[in-house]
Formats: C-alpha cells, structure tokens, sequence
C-alpha cells in the first residue's frame, strides 16, 4: 500500500499542476497510511515542476520526525501535520493554488458551490489571516475545519486562506483532487457570471 500510496501521490501532485490547479511557486500534498505520513517535499513546483519521485517524498510519524525519503518537509508540513493530528479520519490533504480560487484567496470570500456536481461538496470557508509557514496559521486552518468534521468521510472538509491558496482535507486523494477541481470551476462560474452581467449580458 505505502509504494502505491506513494507513486499515486508523486502522480496526482503533477496532473493538479498540468491541470493548471496550482503554480510552480507552491503548493503541497500529503496522504497518510496508518501511523506514517508521505509529503511532497520543499522546493517541488519551483526546482521540480512537480516531476518528483517517490523516493523524493518525506516519510514522518504522526508526531511529526522525519523517518525517511531524499527530500525535507515543506513549508506548510506544519498545517498538514495538524490535520491529521486532529482530524483521525482525513487520510489525504491537498494544498494548492488554483488560478480562479485564488481570485476568491485574494478577496478572502467564500466559494459557494455553482452546480450540481458542485452541491455535495458544500460553501469552502475562510479561516482567518495568519502569516504562511506559522504554528499560528495551522491552528486557523484546523479551526475552519473543525465544524465540517461530521461530513467525514463522505464529504471533503475544505477552507480558503486569505491571500494564499485553499486546503482540502479528505478520505483519500483522489477526492481531494476532485473536489479541487469543483472548487476552481466554481470560481470560474462566479467571475465569468459576474463579466457577463457587467456587460449587461
């Protein structure tokens, strides 16, 4: 399971960035597997463009020691570590920079969802303001979380961070990935419906 877990995670964090759903500057992704959790290491979208390898990904406890892997932790391995540290049921955690959500990152307003498809995953939050790579902005993301708990596993649990990017905390990777692309659609819905009745159209 961790070699599939791996590949899986080296795979997807280079399809979100292909798919244009974060930047080469940031971003990071984590899945967790029993007591072990494997990151994307610093320094994948800018050194990298999130063409990483397994062995490149960082191995750690649930107490946060590096037990493995080539590459260090990330900037926010803080955030995803306090995640699964609160949350006993998440089991993948995607941090991205989407270009329309961070439309709405920039704005700090909630993402409601557009459509059908987008109903089940719910309205993406805000948590509050903190500056990247703090103790104190893992508290306010783990805060934001916390109230969508109950949605576990069947739905993600999701917020925006002011001027940064958006997390999504899940039962596994693929639907975090899933609910990041609903979340940019969104995003793309709401300004694109906004041009166009600006335009009177």
């Amino acid at each position: 399971m961790a070699e599939y877990l791996k590949k899986l995670l080296c795979e997807a964090a280079l399809h979100v960035y292909e798919r244009r759903l974060t930047d080469a500057a940031g971003g990071n992704f984590s899945v967790r597997d029993g007591d072990r959790i494997y990151c994307t290491p610093t320094y994948a979208g800018s050194r990298h463009w999130w063409r990483i390898t397994p062995d490149m990904l960082v191995e750690a406890d649930l107490e946060g020691n590096k037990l493995g892997g080539s590459g260090e932790f990330s900037r926010e391995w803080l955030m995803h570590l306090s995640i699964y540290q609160q949350f006993g049921r998440v089991r993948a955690v995607v941090h991205a920079h989407a270009e329309n959500i961070m439309v709405f990152a920039h704005l700090g307003r909630p993402i409601p969802p557009t459509s059908e498809q987008t109903d089940r995953w719910g309205t993406v939050c805000v948590c509050e303001e903190h500056a990247s790579h703090t103790p104190e902005l893992a508290e306010a993301v783990v805060e934001a979380l916390r109230p969508q708990e109950p949605g576990l596993p069947e739905r993600v649990m999701s917020a925006l961070i002011p001027r940064h990017g958006i997390v999504i905390a899940g039962n596994d990777l693929h639907q975090c990935i899933e609910a990041l692309e609903g979340f940019d659609q969104s995003c793309y819905i709401l300004i694109a419906r906004a041009a166009l009745e600006a335009a009177g159209m």
